[in-house]
């Protein structure tokens, strides 16, 4: 036994009352014990439970197992002096409700209690009209327009020929040290002298003008730069502004600082067509089979971002290869959406044909697509982030995801960031017709690969590629087991 924890409640009624002991505390993962070796860990042996007779007692066993052979024994002993551990028989157990007539996506019968804990019990803040809402049009937030002289914008990073080269083993070429901290570590953080010149640069530029001068900094919000060696940076500046009515705003807005000599004042400029749509439509697009539990989950996370931000302008898009353990229509129309779009398609799972099918469900090509998988815990700005790092005809965004370790979870995370992968994608619809959507020609029946392939696309169009490491934003660990079909494996 490598390490589980018992929830157990005090009553027939489930409530938040729960008592809980674990074998072990702090895991190495090293922990084993004998089938009845009760005594080898002090944590072991739980505190004395009052247990009335003839009451029912729901309870919980998570199991987490490592390599090896596995076992799970549940004991029990009256209070008293040398009493001994009997292990508790199927006579004294019963399900909690009879499942036999259930598919594998009907879960609302299933009590939530800390074992099971589902974040959508937590009380989300309700907000639909915060201040200086970035997701909004309002007024305030547009003070930044005609601010800065407009500029050409053509970055030298942008690719303008591809050629056929030989692939570079660039892992062979680094130590181990550098491969493991580059997967560990998050975004460079800018210092504070390279970011300072740029929001004193912007706030010159808003107090130059009659009806922008009476607001001041309350606080800088974020500051993203896009280095372009030799000729200047990209900022993306987000800050939070007073004004002088106090009054809040949030201005979010990309300019271009032209290389310059350090002594010399910081000049900005707005990149010409190169600004991001806050109230552009974003749809959310996954492809499944036969995954109910994660799917039940997947909407969820959807359910989440909306209410916690009360954003309308997102759509969800589900295809379904015609999965047999959940209604993921009934599923839908219970959910607090504010839209979703379903499709069923008949045959084996493809991960390309599935999102070429949703992408072509959506008929507005100046909104913005978001491909993505299952398994995916998601912060609730994940749509305003979307936004802001999309520019139709410039911009796609690729955030990377971090990959949970097995046993990880979002309140307690630990893994690594997925660098590598490029399947977690936004771009606007445009753009994805330009370059001509999914391949799923090449990536009919086998997966792995496409994300690259698209990338290859994306770039060789002349799109930059936003690559941010987003917080808050994980992949679950979880098991392949019957997520392809044998033959769909490239």
């Amino acid at each position: 036994l490598n390490s589980s924890d018992i929830f157990i409640n005090d009553t027939v009624i489930i409530n938040i009352n729960i008592l809980k002991y674990a074998f072990g505390i702090k895991y190495t993962g090293n922990e084993w014990t004998a089938p009845g070796e009760y005594w080898k860990f002090a944590s072991q042996i739980s505190k004395p439970v009052l247990l009335v007779k003839d009451m029912k007692y729901f309870f919980e066993i998570l199991l987490k197992q490592n390599s090896g052979m596995d076992h799970l024994e549940i004991a029990w002993s009256l209070n008293r002096d040398n009493g001994t551990f009997s292990v508790i028989t199927s006579e004294f157990l019963s399900l909690y409700e009879d499942e036999s007539s259930l598919q594998m996506g009907d879960i609302d019968h299933i009590p939530q209690t800390k074992a099971s804990y589902d974040r959508l019990l937590e009380p989300i803040p309700l907000s639909p009209h915060p201040e200086g809402d970035l997701i909004r049009e309002d007024p305030r937030d547009h003070i930044y327009k005609h601010l800065f002289p407009e500029c050409h914008y053509n970055p030298k990073f942008l690719i303008s020929r591809v050629y056929d080269v030989k692939p570079l083993n660039v892992a062979s070429k680094q130590t181990a040290i550098v491969a493991n901290s580059c997967r560990t570590a998050g975004n460079i953080v800018m210092s504070q002298s390279h970011a300072m010149p740029i929001v004193r640069a912007f706030l010159n530029a808003l107090h130059s003008r009659e009806e922008t001068r009476g607001y001041s900094l309350l606080r800088v919000v974020n500051v993203v730069r896009r280095e372009d060696k030799d000729v200047g940076n990209r900022y993306l500046v987000e800050l939070e502004l007073v004004g002088p009515q106090g009054q809040k705003a949030l201005v979010s807005h990309y300019v271009y600082a032209l290389a310059e000599d350090s002594e010399k004042q910081t000049i900005l400029c707005s990149p010409k067509a190169f600004s991001w749509n806050p109230s552009a439509t974003v749809h959310i697009i996954v492809a499944v089979k036969n995954q109910a539990r994660w799917i039940i989950q997947f909407i969820r996370e959807m359910e989440k971002v909306y209410r916690a931000t009360g954003d309308k302008n997102f759509n969800v898009i589900i295809i379904d290869y015609n999965s047999s353990d959940i209604d993921i229509k009934k599923r839908l129309k219970k959910a607090t959406l504010p839209s979703y779009k379903f499709k069923k398609m008949d045959g084996n799972f493809q991960r390309t044909g599935g999102l070429q099918a949703g992408i072509d469900l959506v008929e507005d090509e100046h909104s913005i697509l978001f491909l993505c998988d299952l398994h995916l815990y998601y912060p609730v700005n994940i749509i305003t982030s979307i936004r802001k790092h999309c520019v139709e005809g410039k911009m796609v965004y690729a955030p990377v995801v971090m990959r949970l370790d097995c046993g990880a979870s979002p309140r307690a995370p630990a893994g690594f960031w997925e660098v590598l992968g490029y399947g977690l994608m936004g771009i606007y619809k445009s753009d994805m017709d330009r370059i001509g959507g999914m391949n799923t020609r090449e990536f009919k029946d086998k997966w792995g690969g496409e994300d690259w392939e698209l990338l290859d696309r994306v770039l060789g169009n002349g799109l930059e590629v936003e690559r941010l490491h987003l917080r808050n934003f994980f992949h679950h660990f979880h098991s392949k087991r019957g997520m392809w079909e044998s033959n769909n494996q490239g």
